[in-house]
């Protein structure tokens, strides 16, 4: 056989090879590509069956007039709603988390914020005294609420044997009225989240270069002006994120509410979770606590995204 003559022969071969490749099967190219998603299945699967679902569930359940103890019940359309809007109950315990979110996030970021500029000098005191700062943050919620109860139990608490060492009536019960409940209740969030506002606003300030504030030194500008005009408008990402976060978490109390004061006393800290908690698993209403819970997201999906435009515009100066 020529030469020319086993070439046409090879060149068929290859034809038929590529057809069968192309008939057969993806190349391997296009099999690599699957192998991420293989990866990812696994996790994929358990945030659908862990978050997903269940979120589908309660906006289906909010829609009817389930129960605990009487099955899925009927479809209602948006009665549900109406009523979580217009009970007295509801629309206090919104308020009341609206404002104590508030109160603790401002203060946490203050309080973070001072911890964090002497704490960000990297020496081993400061590294020593970061490490302790984060065992508050390291204790369950729960045990917490529980260990801040006891000590202020009016009859062998150690608050108020203190306060009444200091000169003050004996048996002091802070959680027996709401200022008291509520003080308490704000000093234990701090207490417990400060530390984490401070580590990332500590991270924030040690990533800063030194260039200009060398140079703001050395134009005469004072400790203050640097700070303002330099180190805090470069914090600004990171305040946004310890903002977002603490917000959202904020937003999530309930074991402490529910340890420390029950919503008490009366209902003066009943917060909104508390009152899906009461309605859902006390009343039994869950198509009610349902839909009070879905206008506790909207309510998230509407302020949070609104936290970081107002902040991205500080962060940006064109937007300025």
């Amino acid at each position: 056989m020529s030469l020319t003559e086993a070439r046409p022969k090879e060149s068929l071969r290859g034809a038929s090879r590529k057809s069968a490749a192309r008939h057969h099967g993806p190349g391997p190219r296009q099999g690599t590509r699957r192998i991420p998603w293989l990866y990812l299945a696994p996790a994929m699967i358990v945030l659908l069956i862990m978050t997903i679902a269940p979120a589908i569930y309660i906006f289906y359940t909010s829609f009817r007039n389930a129960s605990i103890l009487g099955g899925a019940g009927r479809f209602v359309g948006f009665t549900n709603y109406e009523t979580a809007l217009t009970d007295p109950a509801t629309q206090q315990s919104f308020l009341a988390t609206l404002l104590f979110v508030a109160g603790v996030v401002i203060l946490e970021m203050i309080l973070g914020l001072a911890l964090a500029i002497p704490l960000a000098q990297q020496t081993w005191s400061n590294k020593l005294a970061s490490a302790l700062m984060l065992l508050p943050f390291a204790v369950t919620p729960a045990v917490a609420a529980m260990v801040f109860k006891q000590l202020l139990n009016p009859n062998y608490g150690w608050f108020s044997y203190y306060m009444n060492q200091l000169g003050f009536p004996p048996n002091l019960d802070l959680l027996g009225n709401p200022a008291g409940a509520w003080a308490v209740l704000i000093v234990l969030d701090m207490w417990q989240w400060t530390p984490f506002v401070a580590l990332i606003l500590m991270a924030g300030l040690q990533s800063q270069p030194l260039e200009p504030r060398e140079a703001a030194m050395v134009d005469g500008a004072n400790k203050w002006q640097i700070f303002r005009n330099i180190t805090l408008p470069g914090m600004v990402p990171f305040i946004a994120i310890a903002l977002v976060l603490r917000t959202i978490q904020a937003f999530k109390t309930f074991d402490s509410f529910k340890i420390v004061t029950n919503g008490g006393p009366g209902n003066s800290t009943e917060i909104i979770n508390l009152g899906i908690h009461r309605i859902g698993l006390q009343s039994f209403n869950i198509g009610l606590a349902c839909a009070s819970a879905v206008l506790l997201l909207v309510v998230l999906l509407l302020l949070v995204p609104a936290m970081q435009r107002v902040i991205g515009r500080r962060a940006d100066p064109e937007e300025q």
